[in-house]
């Protein structure tokens, strides 16, 4: 499933370009940070070791279901009409009786059971069945059962849910409605009584009652299609292999299907799509099949299931898209194409795919045993999107993607709240917590760490075998390790994954080069704590697997080991002592280095030419972390940037230039027109040299020079207030839905900001617009004014009956500035109530706990507290919330202790700006700028 992910990005930026400011003084190589101001520390929730299997005092399970019932096929036949706001169903659950008992447990949620038998060797009996609290089933028959097969006949009724994304659910589009199904990770449950536990993989037959004009789609394909009446017919799929509750999937509703072929191995594909939108599915279907196609040949076997559909969904909260076996839903803005979709939207569509389409072999072919190894799902999916995606199109060079995954994960682990990748399961709320950046991102980079360090043959050999042991079952971590191992031929492997797996955070390497009785590295470890963390609770050495770049008398040379220890010493093959030494050769290990200003000046100076883009990439994200904690000088940090913008590539232009929206919260009120400035006569020049319009989409380099385009303008025009591109954009923004889609929400948000008028007509179109793309950045770009009159009657919104909550739940979250972010949170506090109710309470990995990030986002050392309390309160009782409002306190009060080791650099930094104005104080001009130093011309970042 793909997730939601918040991300920050940690590169550096420098003053690059000649920019008219007063350039400061060589910095110091050693610093003395000044003293940290650090809130109180919150309490991180730990897990409390329960049994999984415990009952409550009134015999009742507390968590998992026991033994006793078992099944071992489902038939199932629902009555879906997307004109109702109810449906009904009847299942038959044939199962295992394992000890006499006159009572079991299945789960059940929001269902009102009208009948229920149950038969055995062609005897019925009636069963009472019993809604608990914890959406549970009690099953209690009139006579004891002995041990053997029963067929357990349920008759009941449910209903669609109409606000959030979990198990059946309907919307509408263009005035027709839809029902779609989401059951992961709890909540088949609410569709049909069931055992909704991962390792009860069985085979089940779906049937559906549908309108006459309807397509019913599902897992498999159609065996037969009958008429009921003049109005109804009933659809029977084929029976499924062995699949648990939350892979099955259906949708109902007056689609369109777009024919995508077949794949290399026959395998036939379809998009469904909305009535009228056949058109923009023609990419998805044109290309879906080259993307199995990829996958197949890394796996080495066929795609696992005998058809492949894709549904598309008007709008889903707390997932994209799910790999349902043989039916993945896409949301209708990832997987709708129009004909002006930038690049990034189609590689968009085409990693997304790819992942889900991975999950069919990691997930659906293999399952987890439980919820606490959904990473081997999600964390594999994440790693192998990029190796399909590649191979697709070599061109997009997707493998330099995996840092920004790898420093995503990073950020995520600086926490002290941070969960394991494989975190016990202790109660429901943490199954809502897993589907995070720790088992998506994490699990990624662990799993590229150790691809790397075995060799990428030896990899796929052992995740060939792996699944080729457990396919149509279920596997464990320990399974996947051990057939790694198995492969690499050496057994420490198991071991070292499980001390990523089974501990929390990451670590951060030291390498002190000594030259003294040959040349060598002393390495250490240690667990990294970004400033003003919490004391977190012990961990033990991570097993972890290093290879060292160095300089051999010219040139470079590579030493690897397994650190298992705190310590050890690394022997260096070379004559010379290195000028230089880089502890994370090709940027795949997980974990972060502590330079030294020395070692970071001779990687900028002297090893620059010898180390890959990924490579230079991962020295700038660790020089930008030991700024932020005041351990080098942040000019060193900043002097990367020319260098990065070298690259001119996707990767490097977005990664220098995007540490000033990462600076946004560091700098002062009374600095930000100088930082304005900066911001202009760095990259302004290179914004309008770049320009609006799209380039040529057959360019080898399309995506390169989009990315390039967004970001310059992002921080030149947007967070920079260029004057010049700002009257661009209010030109552009005449027409702006003419405008390509690359750069159309980014110039509407800057002229929205400086037009009032052009505001108050955005505003008022907003909720008419049929596009949910582009209506989507209208209400972003109202949103995210500046001013909070303004910024008030956006955040109105959220109480506009007439538009889609969904739409709008994540406005207040936009706010530009200290005026508006606490105007948000004081609408938040003014209209919590009607805010509440409206709220998605229980999507599928939602939490409402999550509101606590709108109030913790602000580093604002004067309101950490008081806001930390509300939050608590509020919203800390929610599903799922307990760790999320943790980590979001948590968050905020690292940000302050950063803020306040970074002011006497960023005063000095920004303090030696000085602001020229144009003649009469007009704005400047394109041609006033011919002397200002342009970006050069990029060179391609790969080799």
């Amino acid at each position: 499933m793909l997730s939601r992910r918040a991300h920050c990005l940690f590169v550096a930026l420098a003053a690059c370009g000649g920019a008219a400011t007063t350039t400061p003084p060589p910095a110091p190589t050693t610093l003395t940070p000044p003293p940290v101001v650090t809130p109180p520390p919150v309490a991180v929730p730990t897990p409390a070791k329960v049994d999984p299997y415990a009952l409550a005092p009134d015999g009742s399970p507390t968590l998992r279901l026991p033994r006793v019932f078992l099944p071992t096929k489902y038939a199932a036949r629902l009555a879906i009409d997307p004109a109702k706001t109810s449906f009904t169903g009847t299942i038959a659950i044939t199962a295992n009786v394992s000890q006499p008992t006159s009572r079991f447990w299945l789960h059940g949620a929001r269902l009102t059971i009208a009948k229920a038998t149950i038969s055995h060797a062609g005897a019925e009996q009636p069963v009472t069945v019993t809604q608990l609290q914890n959406e549970m089933l009690r099953v209690d028959t009139s006579a004891p059962l002995e041990v053997g097969e029963y067929t357990l006949t349920i008759e009941y009724s449910g209903v669609y849910d109409l606000v959030s994304s979990a198990g059946a659910f309907r919307q509408t589009q263009g005035g027709d409605a839809y029902v779609y199904s989401q059951f992961e990770a709890t909540y088949a449950r609410r569709v049909f009584p069931c055992f909704d536990e991962p390792d009860n993989k069985v085979p089940w037959q779906l049937t559906l009652d549908v309108p006459t004009k309807m397509v019913a789609v599902s897992n498999t394909a159609i065996a037969s299609e009958t008429p009921i009446d003049a109005k109804t017919k009933r659809v029977e799929f084929s029976p499924t292999k062995p699949l648990p509750t939350y892979l099955i999937a259906f949708g109902v509703g007056p689609f369109a299907i777009v024919d995508g072929g077949k794949t290399a191995h026959g395998t036939p594909i379809r998009v469904l799509t909305f009535r009228t939108a056949a058109a923009e599915a023609t990419y998805a279907a044109s290309t879906a099949a080259r993307v199995v196609d990829r996958t197949e040949e890394w796996f080495g076997t066929p795609y696992p299931y005998p058809k492949l559909d894709f549904l598309t969904i008007p709008i889903t909260i707390g997932f994209g898209a799910m790999e349902n076996a043989g039916l993945i839903t896409f949301t209708e803005t990832l997987i709708m194409m129009p004909k002006d979709a930038s690049e990034r939207k189609r590689h968009t569509w085409i990693s997304v795919s790819a992942h889900e389409i991975a999950h069919q072999w990691f997930g659906d072919l293999v399952t987890t045993a439980y919820w606490d190894d959904i990473w081997l799902n999600e964390g594999f999916a994440n790693w192998m999107e990029t190796k399909t995606s590649s191979a697709f199109e070599p061109a997009w060079h997707d493998r330099d993607s995996e840092l920004s995954m790898r420093n995503y994960a990073l950020d995520d682990d600086s926490l002290v709240s941070a969960r394991q990748i494989r975190q016990p399961i202790a109660s429901n709320d943490d199954i809502l917590n897993i589907f995070d950046g720790i088992t998506y991102d994490k699990g990624a980079s662990v799993l590229g760490m150790f691809e790397t360090f075995v060799g990428p043959e030896v990899f796929q050999r052992g995740v060939r075998e792996y699944l080729a042991a457990h396919e149509y079952g279920n596997a464990t971590s320990t399974d996947f390790a051990s057939a790694i191992a198995k492969a690499a031929g050496n057994p420490v492997l198991a071991d070292a994954f499980a001390t990523f797996l089974e501990q929390p955070g990451a670590p951060e390497v030291t390498a002190t080069l000594s030259c003294d009785g040959g040349p060598h590295v002393a390495l250490s470890q240690r667990r990294y704590l970004g400033p003003g963390a919490p004391a977190p609770s012990a961990t033990k050495p991570w097993i972890l697997p290093i290879c060292v770049a160095y300089d051999a008398g010219g040139k470079r040379a590579q030493a690897c080991t397994l650190l298992d220890q705190a310590t050890t010493t690394l022997p260096l093959k070379t004559k010379t002592c290195p000028r230089w030494v880089m502890p994370n050769a090709e940027a795949r290990g997980y974990y972060r280095v502590e330079y030294t200003a020395q070692q970071l000046t001779a990687l900028r100076d002297e090893a620059w030419s010898y180390l890959g883009w990924s490579e230079r990439r991962a020295v700038v994200f660790d020089a930008d972390t030991l700024a932020h904690a005041g351990k080098v000088p942040l000019q060193l940090t900043l002097s990367f940037v020319p260098k990065l913008i070298a690259g001119g590539d996707r990767f490097t232009v977005p990664a220098a230039i995007g540490v000033p929206e990462y600076f946004d919260v560091t700098v002062p009120e009374n600095l930000r027109p100088k930082y304005e400035y900066w911001l202009q006569k760095t990259f302004g020049a290179a914004a309008e040299e770049a320009g609006i319009e799209a380039g040529d989409a057959s360019d080898p380099k399309a995506f390169d020079t989009e990315e390039a385009r967004s970001s310059l303008l992002h921080a030149a025009g947007w967070t920079g207030r260029d004057p010049v591109l700002v009257e661009a954009a209010v030109k552009a923004a005449a027409n702006w839905r003419a405008l390509p889609q690359a750069v159309r929400g980014l110039v509407l948000q800057i002229a929205v900001d400086a037009q009032p008028a052009l505001f108050d007509r955005i505003l008022a179109e907003a909720p008419k617009e049929a596009d949910r793309t582009k209506r989507g950045e209208m209400y972003k770009a109202v949103a995210s004014v500046r001013d909070v009159p303004r910024q008030s009657k956006a955040l109105a919104l959220l109480l506009d009956k007439k538009v889609d909550f969904r739409e709008v739940m994540w406005l207040p979250n936009l706010w530009k500035n200290d005026a508006t972010r606490l105007n948000s949170q004081a609408f938040i506090r003014a209209h919590e109530k009607e805010i509440l109710q409206r709220m998605p309470a229980d999507g599928s990995t939602f939490s409402l706990g999550e509101l606590a990030y709108f109030f913790t986002s602000g580093c604002d050392p004067k309101t950490h507290d008081a806001n930390a309390k509300y939050v608590t309160e509020h919203y800390g009782h929610f599903p799922g919330a307990e760790r999320v409002v943790a980590q979001a306190i948590e968050g905020e009060t690292q940000c302050i202790a950063k803020r306040s080791l970074l002011a006497p650099q960023v005063d000095a930094w920004l303090g030696g700006v000085r602001i020229i104005a144009d003649p009469g104080d007009k704005p400047p001009t394109a041609e006033k700028r011919d002397k200002r130093p342009q970006r050069p011309k990029a060179k391609s970042g790969h080799r």
